[in-house]
């Protein structure tokens, strides 16, 4: 299946990134992540690599072209990736779908009610003062 990569954006502002030099000639083979291409940005000189595995076809600029982000870069015969495929069908009319799985309910151990907290035990002893001897 032929595919058309597009030129990455690299460039951290809108200006024009630069063919400088192909890797990869016209009919070899390429795996998905080899460098293709040395390109220039208003920063930095860069690689781009493949985006998939396959044979490269054909390029879409020649080196000293000027590209923008989103450009086509180069055609490549994919191999390997199978077309998409169409949407489960709907289910049967009068059946039902299986419902999914039911899980347990997780039980917490039980756990006795504390009976009165720290400050009802403080206003428990303040209501009924012992006797001081």
């Amino acid at each position: 299946m032929k595919i058309v990569m597009k030129m990455p954006d690299l460039a951290t502002t809108d200006s024009a990134i630069k063919v400088i030099r192909w890797l990869i000639e016209i009919g070899q083979p390429v795996q998905r992540g080899q460098i293709l291409l040395e390109v220039e940005t208003d920063k930095a000189t860069m690689e781009v690599e493949s985006i998939a595995t396959g044979k490269l076809l054909a390029y879409h600029a020649q080196p000293g072209d000027a590209l923008t982000a989103g450009q086509p870069l180069v055609s490549l015969d994919v191999e390997g990736i199978a077309p998409p495929r169409p949407a489960a069908p709907a289910p049967l009319s009068g059946t039902e779908p299986t419902p999914p799985p039911q899980t347990a309910p997780v039980s917490a151990s039980p756990v006795a009610p504390k009976t009165g907290g720290m400050f009802a035990r403080n206003r428990s002893a303040q209501s009924n003062p012992t006797p001081k001897p």
